[in-house]
């Protein structure tokens, strides 16, 4: 039997070509900015003249994702903020609805740190053909890259991922047990309005 893949979920991956230009300028900009308790920085950096070089490039990047789809549009980032994380701060699935493609760049990270997993978008089939209980670990033998229920991706410093806003994505409580920093700006983007 002939067995073709259709309707992929896409997640785009680049590495910035001048992240050890801007990783120790940007993390000194960004000690200024408000946090709070976890990490969390609400700046819209997309909107800083300080961050335009690295704002640029991920908007080129998206539109390379973009135009690898054939949307009709170009994309331009809509919202945008940082997460400085603290030790011991994870974050449960979650999607970014209301925009259509968003991004995650790590300044900052590091290859045994916890990965950002991404979840099938199908990964509830109701008759459960594969026959999985509810103990059954995602990353068990009896999934293939048809049945995949989750990819992960290592916080590498410089690397971008690129995805549709509507995919499920977390950061994992491993992270716990890790004191490794990990810097990431996160961008959401929609058409843009001209």
């Amino acid at each position: 039997m002939k067995f073709e893949t259709w309707f992929p979920t896409v997640i785009g991956i680049s590495r910035c070509p001048f992240i050890n230009e801007i990783q120790s300028p940007y993390k000194k900009i960004i000690e200024n900015y408000p946090v709070d308790r976890y990490g969390f920085i609400n700046v819209p950096i997309h909107r800083k003249p300080q961050f335009k070089k690295l704002t640029d490039w991920i908007t080129q990047e998206v539109n390379t994702f973009s135009e690898n789809h054939r949307f009709a549009f170009k994309y331009e980032p809509k919202e945008s903020w940082v997460w400085n994380y603290e030790v011991g701060v994870s974050q449960e699935f979650h999607t970014h609805l209301g925009y259509t493609i968003s991004t995650v760049f790590f300044l900052e990270g590091y290859q045994e740190d916890s990965p950002l997993v991404f979840r099938n978008p199908m990964h509830n089939d109701m008759k459960n053909p594969l026959g999985t209980q509810p103990h059954t670990s995602m990353d068990a033998d009896i999934y293939n890259s048809y049945t995949f229920r989750t990819c992960s991706f290592p916080p590498r410093s410089g690397t971008l991922l690129v995805w549709r806003s509507y995919v499920e994505h977390k950061v994992g409580k491993d992270k716990i047990h890790n004191n490794k920093k990990r810097i990431v700006f996160v961008y959401n983007f929609d058409p843009n309005s001209s």
